[in-house]
């Protein structure tokens, strides 16, 4: 079992750093280029979200946790940004011609799309907790 974690000030300008934690964990893990990319996304779409709707400006800290366990991969945001469930919204209307959409809205739809397994809890404290997974490749099966 693998586990490490990172804690950010709520900050754009921290993304680079989250994108290259997810990476770093990834690397050895069994997980291979599109797994990582599909996470790397996730997680980056996630924690922008926290910055700019979660805490809005306003100083906080956001918690990255990674955990393997030979099956699969998983990586825990923690904030204590007002409580917000993700796994609530809607999803977008992909049916609508682009030029119709609202801008923005689509961070939580890839976050959903992209993994295995997304889940939301309100901590005790007030703040979020989301956890996104991914099933790493079986050996021998070639895929993912």
């Amino acid at each position: 079992m693998s586990r490490s974690s990172i804690s950010i000030t709520a900050d754009s300008e921290r993304l680079a750093e989250v994108r290259a934690f997810v990476r770093a964990r990834l690397a050895g893990s069994g997980a291979g280029d599109e797994l990582t990319a599909d996470l790397v996304q996730a997680v980056d779409e996630l924690v922008c979200n926290v910055v700019t709707h979660g805490y809005a400006g306003r100083p906080g800290t956001i918690e990255i946790a990674f955990h393997a366990d030979g099956q699969e991969v998983a990586f825990r945001i923690r904030d204590d940004a007002p409580p917000f469930d993700p796994t609530a919204v809607p999803e977008p209307p992909l049916d609508l011609p682009i030029e119709r959409r609202r801008l923005g809205g689509m961070g939580v739809h890839l976050a959903r799309t992209l993994t295995d397994g997304f889940a939301h809890r309100i901590l005790p404290t007030g703040g979020n907790e989301v956890t996104v997974r991914k099933l790493l490749p079986r050996a021998g099966t070639g895929g993912q």
